[in-house]
């Protein structure tokens, strides 16, 4: 007889943990359970449970082998009250599932450290924003109260590497939405920073081979371009070809590149004006848009323990898949910004 080992997935319908699921679906050695806030009519081995919210729902007694946990709420605009509701306090709902011999993977983000590069502090002005906050606070409370556990830190996550596929579309799909829809009227960015990408599944096999191996309890990897990550003037030109391809390919008119203007000359220059003559949904809309600022302006590369290279392909592949999963938006005609 062969004794399958049981895994316990949460975030089980979001970008990372759906692709993982998938995965491991398709293996013999291993029994999957899931969790979501909201559940799966279509996958009954995920259960409802809002983590952090509530008690351990009881279908998912018994001992865990492995608990890899992507649940997280991955807005940069949250007060910290409501990131540390949605990234520490799930961590600590954990605790009753997890047994002295249960190995945790921990997703967190290759920007967890913050303004120092350390998660120690817990003091969000070490941070640029909430998340970064409430993800190394979540790194600092699992290390205490789970003996065997590895951290796995991504970049900037994006679609499957063959298709774009993705679960779900935040971070960079953002910056898409807003080109396609006129809600970007520029790009406050140093055209030579790192626009650092990873591919989901790329990001799967790196989780589920910590999740394979026992001997990865205590390690801390960081999965990102590096020096091989494309700078943000070429992603912008990448995810631009991407876009236009799909919107000629269905009768529309191409877009226009958005400007990339370094963030002190649009602070100093252009912002003042533009807060003067612009309306008031679109200057909440910058300041939505001013907390990728930080991430698009530096040029120091992300020091990583595993590396991705060759990430063009992909980001054309999501953006195609984003554009073929939101049509309506992705063939807007947007105008120019004016009062």
């Amino acid at each position: 007889m062969v004794t399958r080992k049981r895994i316990l997935v949460t975030g089980a319908t979001g970008l990372v943990g759906f692709e993982v699921c998938d995965r491991l679906r398709r293996r013999d050695d291993v029994t999957v359970a899931g969790t979501s806030r909201r559940g799966s009519d279509l996958r009954p081995e995920i259960v409802r449970w809002h983590l952090g919210a509530q008690p351990p729902p009881p279908a998912l007694a018994g001992r865990w082998d492995v608990v890899v946990n992507t649940a997280a709420d991955v807005r940069w605009s949250l007060s910290a009250e409501q990131a540390a509701q949605a990234n520490v306090d799930s961590v600590r709902a954990l605790a009753p599932l997890v047994s002295a011999d249960t190995h945790v993977v921990h997703v967190s983000t290759a920007y967890a450290g913050g303004h120092r590069d350390d998660v120690s502090s817990a003091d969000l002005a070490d941070y640029r924003n909430s998340y970064e906050w409430s993800k190394a606070h979540a790194e600092r409370l699992a290390a205490e109260l789970f003996p065997r556990l590895t951290v796995v830190r991504p970049a900037l996550i994006v679609g499957r590497r063959a298709d774009g596929r993705a679960a779900r579309f935040s971070g960079m799909y953002t910056l898409v939405r807003g080109i396609a829809t006129g809600t970007v009227p520029v790009i406050a960015a140093d055209p030579a920073a790192r626009f650092d990408l990873v591919p989901v599944d790329r990001l799967a096999e790196l989780i589920l081979a910590a999740a394979d191996d026992p001997a990865t309890a205590g390690a801390v990897w960081t999965l990102a371009g590096g020096d091989a990550a494309p700078t943000v003037d070429h992603a912008v030109d990448v995810i631009m070809s991407a876009l236009n391809g799909w919107r000629e390919a269905g009768g529309h008119r191409p877009l226009d590149v958005p400007r990339v203007i370094p963030p002190e000359r649009w602070h100093r220059f252009f912002l003042p004006f533009a807060r003067e003559h612009l309306t008031e949904r679109q200057n909440r809309m910058l300041d939505l848009l001013s907390v990728y600022e930080p991430y698009l302006a530096s040029t120091v590369p992300l020091t990583a323990t595993h590396t991705v290279d060759g990430v063009d392909a992909t980001l054309r592949a999501s953006v195609g898949y984003w554009a073929a999963a939101n049509p309506r938006l992705a063939a807007m005609s947007p105008v120019p910004w004016r009062n």
